[in-house]
């Protein structure tokens, strides 16, 4: 006989716990992701099966198709024969073990990249120095840019700007504009007298540099020549 002040485990607050979540069951979410899984049923239709009572692929294989489609609008009888053939090889496949919906569920949840951690170490002074240098020696910057107004770009001429030059000389050339420079031994062709004229420096033009934020500064091609090497 056991003791009256013995508590039964059926009357302890646990157990009471786990006999409101087992009558509580799965969630609409849970049931609507699981319906999601035969192929041709969206969350929607799979939404409504569950609110009609149709909340496992189970219920679904075995149901008549003209029911079905009187729980879900906009599904013909066709589509229901459809559904439940899908839901029945569905429900057949998780009955031999060949597939495992709560493994596939678990498989797509993807764990959250971890941040990476602060970090402020700062490179030894000798290397900012070192790629300071490098930065200057490729764009050309040097302490006598200032004093000769060059303050955009290389204070020499640049290949494009050369292009540019002797392609805009070329075309006034070609529209009788005269030659600035002595034609002996200079290459023949418009192209070969502009070419001729920049590298004499002769040619009174003004070559002008700006910056994506409207920025810009004119600069004598005399100015660049005097730093431009030419062959």
């Amino acid at each position: 006989m056991s003791d009256g002040s013995e508590k039964n485990e059926k009357d302890t607050p646990e157990a009471d716990v786990e006999a409101k979540v087992d009558a509580e069951g799965p969630s609409l979410e849970e049931v609507v992701a699981k319906l999601t899984n035969i192929p041709g049923v969206g969350p929607k239709t799979a939404e409504k099966l569950a609110e009609s009572g149709y909340d496992t692929i189970k219920k679904v294989s075995e149901a008549d198709k003209e029911a079905l489609a009187a729980v879900v609008t906009g599904l013909s009888e066709a589509k229901a024969d459809a559904v439940i053939g899908e839901a029945f090889d569905l429900q057949e496949k998780i009955d031999s073990g060949e597939i495992d919906l709560d493994a596939k569920a678990k498989s797509k949840r993807k764990k959250a990249p971890e941040p990476e951690p602060d970090r402020h170490d700062l490179p030894p002074i000798e290397e900012i120095v070192r790629a300071e240098e490098r930065k200057n020696l490729v764009t050309g910057y040097d302490e006598d840019k200032a004093a000769i107004g060059i303050n955009i770009g290389p204070k020499w001429l640049t290949k494009y700007e050369k292009a540019r030059i002797i392609g805009a000389r070329a075309l006034q050339i070609s529209m009788g504009a005269p030659i600035m420079i002595d034609l002996k031994g200079a290459p023949m062709g418009r192209f070969g007298f502009a070419e001729e004229e920049l590298r004499s420096g002769v040619l009174p033009m003004t070559v002008r540099r700006t910056l994506p934020t409207g920025e810009y500064i004119d600069i004598p091609l005399s100015a660049l020549l005097k730093n431009t090497r030419l062959v």
